[in-house]
């Protein structure tokens, strides 16, 4: 007892405010461990979840990266987009109105799908699109991609529409639009003419003024025309017979009796294009070959934006 009281006595006094060393890394011991038992069950996870558990974690992990980013891009009430809004909608950095008519829920999609299916005539393009207040070209790639849906639903195929459901909860859906449509703008500056020394004030005619509004439907009605014949194309309904792949990737075989040529008659003639065969005999255009001659043609106008 008297060595273990001498033991007491020679052991130095500890200062009860002096930094503990243990103490100090046992946070991050925890952190470290907490990081390691992370680590393993998300090896587990990985090891036992499904290829599409694995494609909607790998969603939905990218789609919070998204969200952190476009956070961290700006915080709520800075002004980093455009400052003034000069639109009808009232639209601002913060409050972007019209890209809710891209978030259409797949719900009044498949609604609208249904209705143009049932009654055509009644529920036509232009009644949906005002129904739904977007824009015609719109409700025509709704329905067009439906029915690329409805043919894979019949062959049996495959279709992620979970896919669908994670990309409505992670950018939000609408069921109606804000009433898009197309926007043209006209200079309201000063527009001089300038007159020759032949005419004379009276007779000399300035250029009609168009309205916005009025400049707008006419490009619409352009946009629209132009809209359903490149769909109609891409989706097979126009030229049918025409090959959609590459001619370098896939060349296709030689007909026989070698090819065919497609002549142009050139200058001020009635004469239409014609296919023209080696023995000397030719024939008119067929419907692919129309429509291929029509796709390759270039539109002479200026581009709409």
């Amino acid at each position: 007892s008297e060595r273990s009281n001498a033991r007491t006595r020679e052991a130095p006094e500890t200062d009860p405010n002096a930094p503990n060393p243990r103490r100090a890394i046992e946070p991050a011991m925890r952190t470290v461990a907490r990081a390691f038992a992370t680590t393993t069950d998300a090896d587990a996870r990985e090891a036992t979840e499904t290829p599409e558990a694995r494609a909607r974690r790998t969603m939905r992990d990218g789609a919070r990266k998204v969200r952190e980013a476009a956070d961290a891009g700006g915080a709520r009430g800075e002004s980093w987009g455009w400052v003034y809004d000069l639109t009808e909608s009232g639209e601002t950095a913060e409050r972007w109105v019209n890209q809710a008519n891209a978030r259409l829920s797949d719900r009044a999609k498949t609604q609208m799908y249904a209705m143009h299916g049932e009654d055509p005539v009644t529920w036509s393009v232009d009644a949906l699109a005002a129904k739904y207040r977007v824009r015609k070209q719109r409700v025509g790639a709704i329905l067009a991609l439906k029915r690329r849906e409805e043919e894979a639903v019949k062959a049996n195929r495959t279709l992620f529409h979970d896919t669908e459901a994670a990309m409505e909860r992670a950018s939000g859906s609408v069921d109606i639009g804000t009433g898009e449509r197309h926007v043209a703008d006209v200079p309201t500056m000063p527009q001089f003419q300038t007159v020759s020394a032949f005419d004379h004030g009276r007779d000399a005619k300035p250029k009609r003024f168009v309205e916005a509004s009025e400049l707008a439907r006419k490009q619409e009605r352009v946009l629209v025309r132009e809209f359903f014949e490149r769909l109609e194309y891409n989706v097979g309904e126009r030229g049918q017979g025409l090959r959609r792949v590459s001619r370098r990737a896939s060349a296709p075989p030689r007909p026989e009796g070698g090819y065919a040529l497609h002549v142009t008659p050139l200058g001020d003639t009635n004469i239409e294009p014609y296919v023209a065969y080696k023995d000397g005999t030719q024939r008119p255009l067929n419907d692919d070959e129309a429509e291929h001659a029509r796709q390759k043609t270039p539109k002479r106008r200026r581009r709409i934006i």
